[in-house]
Formats: C-alpha cells, sequence, structure tokens
C-alpha cells in the first residue's frame, strides 16, 4: 500500500520530459520540443508548387482582365501586369505549401514554414546551376553561329531607361513574397495542427 505522500523513492520527471523505453537516456523530448520534420518540409514545397501552377493561369487572367479594363496595353503596363501576377501567385503558392509544412509537423510553424520557400530556393539554384554547365557545352557547339544585326538594335532601342532599377526591385519582391507567404502559412498551419479535435 502506498500512503498519502505517494511513491517517493521513484525518479522524478520533469514536466517538459516524458519517460521512455531503455534504449536512450531514459527521457525523450516532448513532441514540440523535437527537430525539424524535412518531409513536412519537402511535402509543403510540392504543395507550394502545385500551387503555383495551379494559380498561375488563374491570377494571371485575373489580374490581366483587371488591367485590360483600364484599357492601356504598353510595353511597361503589360510589365506591370506580369509582375504583380507573378508576385500575387507566389505569394499564395507558398502560403499554401507553408501552411502544409506547418499543419503536417504541428510545431515549429514559423520554421517550417520559412524553409519550404528556402528548399525552393536551393533546388532552383542547382538546377540553375546545373542548365548552366549544360548549356556552356551546348553554346560551344553554336560557336559559328551568328545573330542578325537588326534584331539586336531593334531591342536596344525599345529597352526603358530605368530597365536594371525595375528589374532589381522585381527581383527583390520575387524573392521575398514566397519567404513573406511561407512564414505566414506555417505559421497558421502549425496553429491549426496543433488543435486536437
Amino acid at each position: 500500500m502506498t500512503d498519502k505522500g505517494g511513491n517517493t523513492d521513484a525518479p522524478r520527471v520533469d514536466d517538459k520530459e516524458v519517460r521512455s523505453d531503455d534504449r536512450g537516456s531514459g527521457y525523450a523530448p516532448l513532441e514540440k520540443d523535437r527537430g525539424t520534420s524535412w518531409v513536412s518540409v519537402v511535402l509543403g514545397w510540392l504543395a507550394a508548387l502545385g500551387a503555383g501552377l495551379i494559380l498561375s493561369g488563374i491570377v494571371s487572367g485575373i489580374v490581366g482582365a483587371i488591367f485590360g479594363s483600364a484599357g492601356r496595353q504598353g510595353i511597361t503596363e503589360g510589365g506591370t501586369t506580369a509582375l504583380i501576377g507573378l508576385l500575387i501567385t507566389l505569394l499564395l503558392a507558398f502560403l499554401i505549401g507553408g501552411y502544409a509544412a506547418g499543419r503536417m509537423a504541428a510545431r515549429s510553424g514559423l520554421k517550417h514554414g520559412l524553409l519550404v520557400p528556402l528548399l525552393a530556393l536551393i533546388v532552383t539554384l542547382v538546377l540553375a546551376i546545373v542548365g548552366g554547365l549544360l548549356g556552356v557545352s551546348f553554346i560551344d557547339q553554336l560557336s559559328g553561329v551568328t545573330l542578325p544585326q537588326g534584331a539586336q538594335n531593334t531591342a536596344q532601342q525599345q529597352a526603358p531607361q530605368g530597365l536594371g532599377t525595375i528589374l532589381t526591385v522585381s527581383g527583390i519582391l520575387a524573392l521575398l513574397f514566397p519567404f513573406i507567404g511561407g512564414a505566414i502559412g506555417g505559421l497558421w498551419g502549425a496553429r491549426t495542427g496543433g488543435r486536437r479535435p
């Protein structure tokens, strides 16, 4: 029989630890203290890719209809429409991917949400490097080919003066929006994934 004070000879277990079997130190961290769930990150990245493919046509159509109804059809307006459509697509796609990663991991939503666009960036860089290496060997094969001079002159004359600034800002925004969407989606997914019915 035990007294009212309980069993005082048993080892104490901290609130943040639970007993495990005899394979390790005797204590295992709680579920929320575990590391990164890379399966969640990879599946979130795949969800972002799929959502991006689906949303690109839908968002382009909606943004094109909105800007097309304004009646302007110049080169810069078409570029602005495409940039806005791309940024909205990136934000929504990585919001969905971050949500999926945070929801499946059910912990550290911000970390898992940010790892989704980071994984996408790393895969893109690796593919660009491999493509560049293969492209260099392909360009060597085309060393004797010359382009017509008329096409080069017309392209240089039509380029706006501030094109470098526009491309720099567009590139920074296109790099920033996936991380914003992934962070928001990851936090949202971890919050809803942590609830128990």
